[in-house]
């Protein structure tokens, strides 16, 4: 599994809503999507969803503030350090209206399913 397969894979098991996505660029080094359709959600005309999941190039804590390049690590292991950071974008051209940005560790990490709704950030807008 790719790098990008792998994130989209993650980026479906947090999100709460099913949605499709494109490629739509990158940032460092993880790739960002732009949500396409969301699940019982029409997307306003002019706003576009970006989200991205960066693993942060495979750097794993050892230690409070002490990483570790670690690229072979298990499964396993990966769900007791640190995995990532999710961001998802709601932009109008490109003014930024709404970001999120939220930092899994290993134990929110293992409870990633339905942790954020696209549904609830574009209500707000």
């Amino acid at each position: 599994m790719s790098n990008k397969e792998r994130q989209m894979q993650i980026l479906k098991e947090i999100l709460v809503e099913d949605f499709e996505a494109k490629e739509a660029g990158m940032r460092g080094g993880s790739t960002l999507f732009e949500v396409t359709s969301i699940e019982g959600v029409e997307i306003p005309e002019g706003l576009t969803v970006i989200v991205n999941y960066d693993d942060c190039g495979k750097v794993r804590w050892v230690g409070p503030s002490v990483p570790l390049y670690m690229p072979n690590v298990s499964e396993e292991i990966d769900d007791m350090r640190f995995m990532g950071n999710l961001n998802v974008f709601v932009m109008r051209k490109k003014k930024v209206l709404k970001q999120i940005h939220r930092s899994l560790d290993g134990e929110a990490f293992a409870k990633r399913e339905n942790t954020c709704s696209l549904r609830e950030l574009l209500i707000c807008e």
